[in-house]
């Protein structure tokens, strides 16, 4: 059936919705503000398919055929030139202004974005979109791309199929193909949205119902043009209402993509419908007016630069402000314009892919005369910006001086440690207090303004390595039962045994308990086993780690029998300090988690000789402030909240039990008056925001020693 008005006409309040769903998608992420501003992608996807959808039918009631190369080509015209120059360009910046391994994991990013399947790599990884405060890759926003283009390579073969087979019935044919789609895509959203929301964001099942929706509309173009005006005018305006709406409404704790999704799809549709059909011009002028226009047709330049700006501006200046901010806008809309005017607009109007022979010859000469001037008028605009961001990056690094820190007074000398045993070297009248020397280095690393050359690991094998080095890393695996004897460390004979058992916290304190039983002449046999994410409380603690939920229980028993029937001498505890949820996502508060943290240590029948063992206090997050650009004070932090609450009530509730066990604190082997550093002396004392090195673990197990001696335990 076929409308009296073109369907192929401009539509200006297209872009406009283009403008509003870019421009909401850069404020949510420079400025966090609307806070739903993220749901611009939906407005993307559903206008996408409106389009391409309206251009693939056209196409054959046009020619009567389809042309899936025409298609593709004149897709590749319109998005790879400037993708291609954001990949590379982002690339290049992050070897300057990253860690070796958020480079690397920055260079298989843009891999993966140039084939198009970064969704699915984002997905893998457990990438969680709303983590804006982790160390973000510069191409996440890329996602959106993929999934766009790997619906435009399968939908276009699959609507030639329907078209082949229905010539006469083509657009009902697909419509119906298309309410299938559209309709299993949003039940997988519903359920996937549920079970696995990280997934579910990027995954491409989840979205095919938002572009189908918009393919759906453009089948249907003609019968609803038909729709009276008044009604398509009504539709407008509820449209883009909605789509307002959702900006302020839709946030990351509701179920997305589904069902929250729906509103701003079914609102952008709404605007879609009502501009089909005769339609006064200025019928949805906050969309059609020249500025929305405008800033609609820089949109896909604007969406792609904007990402990489905002996330290296943010190693450079890790400090945010309103001026940071603007800058962040301002660099992002200037790199946008010079990308629109120097690569997008001239390739995708150019003859690349498009003519052949003297055509080709003739229509490169006519188009290098219309955009010669674009591009000389456009280098100049890209030096402006390259030397503006140069300056205002200089002026922004003299701003940040070191921590005005005093030095401590030096450390008493001829301090024994308490309870050393007979031959132990801390049992000599002259050892000074291990952990007075290592104040030291904690409180110089907090004053100093640049990296040490001589770290070791270095920061970048710190970061990479992990736990990998950690002697016990298969002690708390997930898999089957632990070898307890593969795990434990020692003379097999010592007087005195040991267990420390708990969640990755307990992994990383693995070797210095192994470094205590090597260096005790003997007197004691040490195990470390555990399980990495799994609380050892008796409430099983939500995490979502491959596996561990089964596994926890099992471990936690077997754990729990074996310390029963050996009767250690003494049993250290260590997870994280951090709220979470029961498996039925029921919140648990500090109380919770540290009554239930006692309960299970009831059950090893060993009162009196248990020992809380804190875990150090959150770092800095190393994937993000460590750069060869940045300063180590950028990854110097405080003593979170978390961590004084759970070692408070740990104090409170270990005292009132009655069971005559123990706490121990970690501030003293890791932050110095409150200063917690990246790296004491020439060792990183993390690799992440939780865990220590296995090589910083080894250096503090004097100061673990001294203070299980000074309570009398060792």
């Amino acid at each position: 059936m076929k409308t009296d008005v073109p369907e192929d006409r401009f539509r200006s309040d297209i872009q406009g919705l283009r403008a509003v769903a870019v421009v909401a998608v850069v404020l949510a992420h420079v400025l966090g503000w609307p806070r739903g501003g993220f749901v611009g992608v939906d407005v993307f996807f559903v206008i996408s398919g409106f389009l391409i959808t309206g251009v693939l039918i056209r196409d054959h009631e046009t020619h009567g055929r389809l042309s899936l190369r025409r298609f593709w080509a004149t897709r590749l015209r319109r998005i790879a030139p400037a993708a291609v120059l954001v990949l590379a360009a982002t690339t290049m910046a992050a070897w300057f202004l990253f860690n070796q391994p958020r480079f690397v994991q920055t260079a298989w990013d843009a891999a993966s974005s140039f084939l198009l399947v970064s969704n699915w790599r984002f997905a893998a990884e457990g990438t969680d979109y709303f983590a804006m405060d982790d160390a973000v890759s510069p191409l996440q926003h890329f996602w959106s791309l993929s999934v766009e283009e790997q619906f435009y390579i399968i939908w276009p073969v699959l609507l030639l199929v329907v078209l082949l087979l229905f010539r006469k019935r083509g657009r009902a044919a697909a419509g119906l193909l298309l309410t299938v789609l559209v309709a299993a895509s949003f039940a997988f959203a519903l359920w996937q949205s549920a079970a696995d929301a990280p997934v579910a964001y990027f995954s491409t099942l989840t979205r095919v119902w938002e572009l189908g929706l918009g393919a759906l509309l453009a089948t249907a173009a003609p019968l609803l043009a038909r729709l009276p005006l008044a009604l398509r005018a009504v539709l407008g305006w509820a449209g883009l209402a909605g789509i307002l709406v959702s900006f302020f409404v839709i946030d990351d704790t509701v179920l997305f993509p589904a069902p929250w999704a729906a509103l701003p799809v079914l609102a952008t549709a709404a605007v879609l419908v009502s501009g089909l059909g005769r339609t006064p011009k200025h019928l949805l002028f906050p969309l059609t007016n020249p500025v929305s226009r405008f800033f609609g047709d820089i949109s896909y330049s604007l969406y792609l630069w904007h990402f990489p700006v905002l996330v290296f501006l943010a190693v450079l200046m890790p400090v945010r402000s309103l001026q940071g901010d603007l800058l962040i806008l301002g660099l992002g809309l200037a790199l946008a314009l010079v990308s629109y005017f120097l690569v997008e607009q001239p390739l995708h109007r150019s003859p690349w892919l498009r003519a052949r022979g003297e055509a080709a010859a003739e229509a490169w000469q006519s188009w290098r005369e219309r955009f010669g001037a674009q591009f000389i008028l456009s280098s100049l605009g890209l030096v402006v910006i390259v030397v503006a961001v140069a300056v205002t990056v200089q002026l922004s690094a003299r701003g940040s001086g070191p921590l005005a820190l005093p030095q401590p007074d030096a450390p008493a000398a001829g301090e024994q440690a308490p309870g050393a045993a007979p031959g132990d070297p801390a049992a000599d009248p002259a050892t000074v207090n291990p952990e007075d020397a290592l104040q030291i280095e904690l409180w110089n690393a907090a004053s100093a303004t640049e990296w040490p050359g001589d770290l070791s690991p270095s920061m970048d094998q710190a970061i990479a390595d992990g736990s990998s080095r950690n002697p016990a890393a298969g002690c708390f695996a997930v898999g089957g039962s632990p070898d307890f004897d593969r795990c434990s460390w020692g003379d097999g004979n010592a007087p005195n045994r040991l267990y420390l058992v708990g969640d990755s916290t307990a992994l990383a304190y693995a070797p210095a308990f192994k470094e205590i039983a090597e260096s005790s002449g003997g007197q004691w046999r040490v195990t470390t086993v555990g399980l990495y994410g799994c609380r050892f409380t008796d409430v099983l603690v939500q995490n979502d780690g491959a596996g561990v939920m089964d596994a926890c229980p099992a471990r936690k028993q077997e754990i729990a029998e074996r310390i029963a029937a050996e009767q250690p001498q003494l049993v250290v505890v260590s997870n994280a300090y951090a709220l979470g949820n029961t498996t039925d996502r029921r919140p648990l508060s500090t109380g919770d988690l540290v009554a239930s943290t006692l309960a299970e240590s009831a059950q090893y029948g060993v009162p009196g000789r248990v020992v809380h063992l804190a875990p150090p206090p959150l770092g800095g997050n190393l994937g993000a402030c460590y750069s060869p650009v940045t300063s180590p004070q950028d990854c110097t932090t405080g003593i979170d909240p978390a961590w004084s609450d759970f070692q408070a009530s740990f104090e409170a509730a270990v005292a009132a039990s009655g069971t005559g066990d123990h706490v121990v604190s970690s501030l003293g082997f890791s932050c110095a008056e409150g200063y917690c550093p990246a790296f004491a002396g020439t060792t990183p004392t993390k690799y992440d925001q939780v865990h220590m090195t296995p090589e910083y673990a080894k250096k503090v197990a004097p100061s673990i020693r001294w203070e299980l001696a000074a309570q009398g335990l060792l």
